[in-house]
């Protein structure tokens, strides 16, 4: 952190923006009755209510010979789902489990799933993205990952420092811990206990037999298969928040070596690129002293409505006790969705008003007379609705 003291920021704002706040956001509805399996599809016997909790296991503590899915339906069929945030909380039995998204059946009337998965171990590595029946793991635990044509994954950042999250008991087995999977566009995250663990945009539209990139598809819930070990998993709180903004590819909009992309402005010194901390892949964040007077101010032309996201660590202000994410060795998520002419700022998954949105003329602009570090810096185009 710069050692300057930041006072609270002041983002130049395009009028319009001046004290405007986005349209309302749908609220999270609930999943489950808390007494049947009503509104979910799942093989009989290997799925039952108990005590106002889903739990998953063979009828006779035995084990099953491959995993098997909970599906959520939406009347007589499968819920397909593009934009959405979902949360739940599970607690582990043994081994392994994972919240698949964005899936798809193998067989119409089967109940094994193949596509993305939040996978849920008893242990590290909760909350990692594995590509259930693709190629394995997409992005590993505080990782943020591009995942290019072909399959390549690039490790273009870290959303949080593995070691630090197991410090901080960001999972601890037994008990119960909620997961929260964010998918808007190309764009996915994972949280874990209010943690950011996974963070990645999928450009890998190259397979379209057998995609590793899905725009759309089913939420599911895994019992695994226990390779003759018995399996028991159980989730409840499982809420749903679909979104009416329709959201496109996503561009990470800092290249992590050098302000190229951005309008500097002339004769200010305040911006810098220096290495992360605890990152052993020596990428970088941006910094800024505080001692700007004009923004920095993203070149590439972007429509008028967007979402931004990014990773901050300031002391400008502070995040709320309430909040339903949290921020990892000081690093915090802000994120600004633009839309109709107005902003609305969201700090740590909060709403609020004293943060104010980092937009001038328009244009995506970070303010320069701040202190403050930033990373995995995001731009989400909102798409004109159909």
């Amino acid at each position: 952190m710069p050692s300057r003291a930041a006072p609270m920021v002041t983002f130049v704002l395009l009028a319009a923006f001046s004290g405007a706040v986005a349209g309302a956001e749908p609220e999270f509805r609930p999943l489950f009755n808390g007494k049947d399996l009503s509104g979910w599809d799942g093989e009989a016997g290997l799925w039952r209510v108990k005590g106002g909790v889903i739990e998953g296991g063979h009828p006779d503590a035995g084990p099953i010979n491959g995993s098997s899915w909970l599906i959520l339906r939406d009347g007589e069929k499968d819920a397909i789902l593009r934009d959405f945030h979902f949360r739940c909380e599970f607690r582990m039995g043994n081994f392994n489990s994972g919240v698949q998204y964005r899936s798809t059946r193998s067989h119409p009337k089967g109940f094994r799933v193949v596509g993305y998965q939040a996978d849920l171990l008893n242990g590290f590595g909760t909350g990692q993205l594995y590509h259930e029946g693709h190629q394995g793991t997409g992005a590993g635990v505080g990782e943020s990952v591009i995942n290019e044509k072909g399959g390549k994954g690039i490790r273009a950042g870290q959303v949080a420092d593995g070691k630090w999250l197991m410090n901080n008991k960001y999972y601890e087995k037994g008990e119960w811990t909620r997961v929260d999977v964010v998918c808007r566009g190309n764009h996915f995250s994972h949280f874990v206990n209010g943690y950011p663990v996974v963070e990645v945009i999928d450009r890998d539209d190259s397979t379209p037999d057998r995609r590793r990139r899905n725009d759309d598809g089913v939420i599911a819930l895994q019992l695994h298969g226990g390779n003759g070990t018995e399996m028991r998993i159980s989730f409840r709180e499982l809420h749903l928040k679909t979104y009416t903004d329709r959201f496109g590819d996503a561009v990470r909009v800092f290249n992590g070596a050098d302000l190229d992309g951005w309008k500097a402005p002339a004769g200010e010194k305040a911006w810098a690129v220096k290495p992360e901390e605890k990152d052993k892949a020596g990428r970088v964040r941006l910094v800024c002293d505080g001692s700007g007077k004009q923004p920095l101010v993203l070149a590439a032309e972007h429509g008028p409505a967007f979402l931004f996201r990014c990773q901050v660590k300031t002391d400008a202000w502070k995040p709320g006790e309430k909040a339903p994410f949290r921020g990892v060795d000081g690093w915090n998520l802000l994120e600004v969705t633009v839309r109709d002419g107005k902003a609305a700022v969201e700090y740590n998954g909060e709403p609020r008003k004293d943060v104010p949105a980092p937009v001038a003329g328009g244009k995506l602009a970070l303010p320069g007379d701040a202190a403050a570090e930033y990373r995995n810096l995001v731009l989400i185009p909102i798409l004109p609705a159909k």
